[in-house]
C-alpha cells in the first residue's frame, strides 16, 4: 500500500477516535495531524520524495532578480497525488516552470523537482498556485502549466502566468544569464479564458465599466509601475465591485 493511502486510512481511524474534524476541513488540528503522521513513518520515505535533481546551469550576476519567484526555500504547501503536505520546504522556477522541492532534513543545496502532472496546487509567500490544463476552447497563448490564481467572484478568476525572459551577457570574459519578469494576464470568466494584454481588453470585456475602469488605472499609475501584478489584482476587485454596484 502506498504511503498517501496509508495516511488517509490512518487519518480516518486517528480522527474517529479523537473525535475532530473531517481531513478536508484543513484546520490548524488538520495540518498537525498530518505533520505528525509525515513524522511518524519517516518523512524521507512519503511520496512527494519522488523526482529528478534539480540544477542550475544558468550563472547569474549577483545583482538579478534571477529565475525564480524566491531565490531560497520557503515553507510551503502543496496537493501532490490528491495528497496535502504542509511546511515543506518549496521555491519556483519560474523559467522553466518547475515546482522545486528541499527534502526534510536536507541541504538547501538539494531540490527535487516534482512532477508537474501529479502537482495539482500549491502555496507560497502566501500566493496560491494552480497547475491548469490548456484545453481545446482555451485561447492558444494560455499553456499548460502552473498558474497564480486570485478569485475575485464565483464566475470571475485572475490567472497571472509568471514568466521570465532570458538574455546572455558577458562580463569579464564569462557568460552570464539575466532574467527579466515577463508576466501574462488572463481572465477566465463564466468558464471562458481572455487574455488581458491592455486596457482595451479589459474595456471589451465590460464595456459597461469603461469610466470606472479608465479612473483606476489614472489613480493607480504609480503602483501600476511598481507591482504590475497586485495592480491587476485591485483592477479585478474594483471592476467587479463596480459591475456589482452598478446591477442594483
Amino acid at each position: 500500500m502506498k504511503n498517501y493511502q496509508k495516511k488517509i486510512v490512518f487519518l480516518i481511524l486517528f480522527e474517529l477516535f479523537l473525535n475532530i474534524h473531517p481531513i478536508q476541513s484543513q484546520t490548524s488540528n488538520d495540518i498537525n495531524t498530518y505533520n505528525w503522521f509525515d513524522t511518524t513513518v519517516g518523512k524521507d520515505n512519503l511520496d512527494i520524495n519522488n523526482g529528478v535533481p534539480h540544477t542550475n546551469p544558468y550563472r547569474t550576476l549577483k545583482s538579478d532578480i534571477h529565475l525564480y519567484l524566491v531565490d531560497k526555500y520557503e515553507s510551503g504547501k502543496v496537493i501532490y497525488e490528491d495528497q496535502a503536505y504542509y511546511d515543506v520546504k518549496l521555491k519556483y522556477d519560474i523559467y522553466r516552470d518547475i515546482l522545486v522541492l528541499n527534502p526534510a532534513g536536507g541541504s538547501e543545496n538539494i531540490g527535487i523537482n516534482l512532477i508537474q502532472n501529479k502537482v495539482s496546487s500549491f502555496s507560497i509567500l502566501d500566493k496560491n498556485f494552480i497547475k491548469r490544463e490548456r484545453t481545446n476552447q482555451d485561447i492558444p497563448e494560455f499553456t499548460s502549466g502552473y498558474y497564480e490564481e486570485s478569485k475575485v467572484a464565483p464566475e470571475l478568476t485572475l490567472y497571472i502566468k509568471h514568466h521570465k525572459e532570458m538574455q546572455k551577457t558577458i562580463s569579464d570574459n564569462s557568460i552570464y544569464y539575466i532574467f527579466k519578469d515577463k508576466n501574462s494576464y488572463y481572465i477566465d470568466l463564466k468558464g471562458k479564458i481572455y487574455l488581458i494584454k491592455s486596457k482595451s481588453d479589459l474595456v471589451k470585456l465590460f464595456p459597461e465599466q469603461k469610466k470606472q475602469i479608465n479612473g483606476f488605472y489614472l489613480l493607480n499609475r504609480e503602483l501600476r509601475k511598481s507591482d504590475l501584478n497586485q495592480f491587476m489584482k485591485n483592477l479585478m476587485k474594483y471592476t467587479f465591485n463596480s459591475l456589482s454596484i452598478s446591477s442594483k
